[in-house]
């Protein structure tokens, strides 16, 4: 993309830079995927673009059943790079710190968004407070780096795990009232059968984790 103007670092990950930028008057996030010296140089450049390419299709998707999420501006594919829509908004893990009003029905609409994205087949991967954006009583959901194509129940139940064991480590307090708002929403949109075989998945992987951790072979 021609006469883009940088605007700064947003953060570094391990896979990928983000910026925030402006091009033709529109202020957008570059999300550039960074190359690997430790691979091989053409495994790496497939390993980024098809990476690129497939989240970048799943936004897309999402954004067709509903879920809130940045809107994609441009895809460059010979420089791994996404362009998506830049939103202005405190992440989620920062109103769960505030005890924010209105929580419970932000969290509740963003388990809507979750089984939106759930019915389409497509699971996000990394579902944690700080990958929600709020604007307003919106939660807007973002990086898709880890998403996939699934409708198998273990990788959609991960993500409402993920969310539940990250809200109970940081806030303890309030995690019971956030996970019922949140699968309310989720059986607003699934329904109470889908609901409960995410809950009985979720006390599958919970029961692997105590095996686990017992120290068993």
């Amino acid at each position: 993309m021609r006469e883009i103007q940088d605007l700064g670092l947003i953060k570094i990950g391990a896979e990928a830079v983000l910026r925030k930028v402006s091009w033709l008057g529109l202020t957008l996030v570059e999300k550039k995927r960074i190359p690997k010296p430790y691979r091989h140089p053409q495994l790496d450049r497939e390993i980024r673009t098809s990476r690129t390419l497939r989240e970048a299709r799943i936004m897309i998707r999402a954004k067709e059943v509903g879920v809130t999420c940045p809107a994609i501006i441009h895809v460059d594919l010979e420089e791994s790079a996404i362009y998506m829509q830049f939103i202005d908004g405190p992440d989620l893990r920062a109103l769960l710190s505030e005890h924010h009003s209105g929580l419970g029905q932000v969290v509740r609409r963003l388990g809507s968004s979750l089984a939106r994205l759930h019915m389409a087949g497509i699971y996000h991967g990394d579902f944690v407070p700080s990958n929600v954006l709020v604007v307003g009583d919106r939660p807007i959901l973002i990086d898709f780096g880890l998403s996939g194509f699934s409708s198998d129940v273990e990788e959609q139940a991960v993500d409402v795990h993920l969310f539940e064991r990250g809200v109970a480590a940081s806030h303890p307090s309030i995690s019971k009232n956030m996970m019922e708002a949140l699968k309310a929403g989720y059986e607003d949109v699934a329904g109470s059968s889908r609901l409960r075989e995410i809950e009985e998945r979720i006390e599958e992987i919970r029961a692997r984790a105590r095996y686990v951790e017992r120290g068993a072979p």
